[in-house]
Parts: C-alpha cells; structure tokens; sequence
C-alpha cells in the first residue's frame, strides 16, 4: 500500500478523525493501514495524551497515548523544561492543571512567572481583567495554539484557544506571546524525538492549509490536506487512502 513508504503519519484529529464525539469516515481504516506508524499531533489544548486515548478507544479508535501530541501538553512541558518549578496560571482544564503540578510547576494566580492560555471552556470577563492584570505584571504568555475555531459534531465553528487570545490582543495592542501549537515546530519536534534518525519520509495529514499545511511545509514533510466528506460533518480520509487527494510537495 502507498502508505507503507513513510515511517511516521502524522494525523491531525478534529475535522479529520472525529467531530465532536464522532468518528469520520476513513479514521478506522488509517488506524488498521498505517498501525503504530499513525501518530496524532493535534492543536487540541483539553486532553492530555491519556484522557484522549481513553476517549477514542471509547469511540472503536485506538491509539495509545505514546503516539499523541497536543498542543496544550506540549506547552505544559516547554514550560517545565525551560523555567522548572516556575509559578504558573492555568487558564484551562484540571487535566491539564493537574500534569503541570505533577511536571514540577507551581499552579498560582498571584503573580505568576507564566500564563498558559488554553481553550478554557469557563473563561469570561472577569478571567479576561485578571489575565490584563498578570500580564502587565510581568508574566510570560504561552498560548496553546491559534486556531480561532476547530469544527463541531454538527459542522458548526467551535470557538478555540485562539478567539480568547483575539480579546486579548484587542485589550493589549502589541502583546507578545510564545505560540505552541501548528504550524509552530514544537509538537513536530516532539514526534521527530520521539522517532529518532530516519531516512523515510514523513506524512502530515490534516484539514487546515494554514496550520497542517504551512506546519508541514516547515519542517519539510509530504502533506496531504483532505476535503469534506459526502453526508458528514467532518472530513474524509477514505479519498485519501484511495489516493485520491493530491500530496503538497515538502519544502525545499
């Protein structure tokens, strides 16, 4: 199968895998096809490794945990490597509080070194105020990603990390902050560790030009950018294992 000239797929997972709690056509049978080749890299900032596992086997997908990049984890490890047992504020899930504690950082919101902003489902206005206030106080802004939006179970746009980011640059005009997720190299490079020296190619395989595309680009990888599915909500793997979907030549 043409699948079996790269040592690594890199897949990405909303819009792609699943929408919402809801596997798309073709998820299946790149998870049989590519085996533990299939590694999802994914700007998702709620889950850590485990709870998304967990998740997708729940739903007839299994990938174990080793093979899954998120952005929001990757943060919290970017974080912990370079200011270790730094004082951190949290803006997202108690998973991903609970493995920056477990990483070493000190979880504060009084005065921290840095602000992780993730897609934080109970973030409003009064966040927002104490977010100005951190920042102009000295902390260092990490972001999950910059997505916007990721699609919905029902097609409809989900606000994302990025949308809480937009407020804040709207209250901070020329804010800096370090971004963690695609098309930034850091999750990439998680998986290039992870995999050691190779010669084979790598494909990336996602739904987002500007964040699977442009990420793919960079690191110089093939890149196949998929298209909606007939009757579905998400996108649709099967024209691609069919080799129906045209690979974006890797940069130069």
């Amino acid at each position: 199968m043409w699948l079996d000239r790269y040592r690594a797929v890199l897949c990405d997972l909303d819009g792609c895998l699943i929408a919402g709690d809801m596997l798309l056509p073709g998820a299946q049978d790149l998870a049989a096809r590519a085996g533990d080749r299939l590694w999802i890299i994914s700007n998702n900032s709620t889950d850590t490794p485990r709870t998304l596992s967990r998740r997708l086997a729940g739903l007839g997908l299994p990938v174990d945990a080793d093979r899954i990049v998120l952005a929001g984890m990757t943060a919290v490890g970017e974080i912990a490597a370079t200011q270790p047992a730094a004082r951190v504020c949290i803006y997202g899930t108690a998973a991903i509080r609970e493995e920056a504690h477990a990483a070493g950082l000190v979880l504060s919101a009084d005065r921290p070194d840095v602000v992780l902003l993730t897609r934080d489902e109970a973030f409003g206005y009064g966040q927002l105020n104490l977010v100005i206030r951190q920042l102009r106080q000295g902390a260092r802004l990490v972001v999950a990603n910059c997505d916007a939006t990721h699609p919905g179970a029902d097609g409809a746009p989900v606000a994302e990390t990025g949308a809480l980011l937009a407020a804040l640059v709207a209250c901070l005009p020329g804010l800096r902050y370090r971004e963690i997720g695609k098309p930034a190299a850091a999750m990439y490079q998680a998986v290039l560790d992870r995999l050691g020296p190779g010669t084979a190619p790598i494909l990336a395989i996602g739904d987002n030009p500007a964040t699977d595309g442009e990420g793919a680009r960079r690191m110089g990888f093939d890149c196949a950018i998929i298209g909606p599915s007939r009757g579905s909500h998400g996108r649709d793997l099967s024209a691609l294992l069919r080799k129906r979907v045209r690979l974006a030549e890797p940069a130069s």
